[in-house]
C-alpha cells in the first residue's frame, strides 16, 4: 500500500501541543473532564480550529467534481459547476465567468478577513512543535 496523507488528521499535531500540565492543573483545582474541555481545552485550541474550519469550508466550497458528478438538477448546482457551464461550443464568455469567480470567493474572502487573527496564529502554533 502507498503512503497516502491522512486527511482527517489536521489538527493531530495542534492537538499533541497542548500542553498537559494546563490540563492536570484543572483537575487539580477540581474541574470535571466536561468542565476542562470547555474552559482549558478547547480555548487553547480555538486558533487551530478556526484555521482548520476555514480550509474545510474552502474545500467543501470549491469541490467541482462530486457536483458536477452527483447533480444533475439545474436547480441544485454549486457555484464552481454553474460557472463552467457558462460557455458553449464556440464561445467563452469571460466577463461573466470572472464575475462567477468573484462571487464565489467572496465568501472565503469574508470568512478569513473575519477569523484572520485565529487563522494566523493557528497556522504558526501548528507549524511550530
Amino acid at each position: 500500500m502507498r503512503n497516502r496523507p491522512r486527511r482527517g488528521w489536521r489538527l493531530r499535531n495542534y492537538v499533541l501541543g497542548v500542553p498537559c500540565e494546563m490540563i492536570e492543573a484543572a483537575h487539580i483545582d477540581g474541574a470535571s473532564q466536561l468542565r476542562t474541555l470547555v474552559t482549558v481545552v478547547v480555548p487553547t485550541m480555538l486558533p487551530g480550529l478556526s484555521a482548520a474550519a476555514v480550509f474545510c469550508f474552502t474545500a467543501c466550497w470549491t469541490e467541482f467534481i462530486m457536483a458536477l458528478t452527483f447533480n444533475s438538477s439545474n436547480a441544485f448546482r454549486t457555484i464552481p459547476v454553474g460557472i463552467s457551464l457558462f460557455g458553449t461550443e464556440f464561445t467563452l464568455p469571460y466577463g461573466p465567468i470572472f464575475a462567477g469567480r468573484v462571487v464565489a470567493i467572496l465568501p472565503i474572502v469574508i470568512i478569513v478577513l473575519i477569523f484572520k487573527r485565529n487563522v494566523i496564529s493557528g497556522l504558526t502554533a501548528g507549524a511550530i512543535k
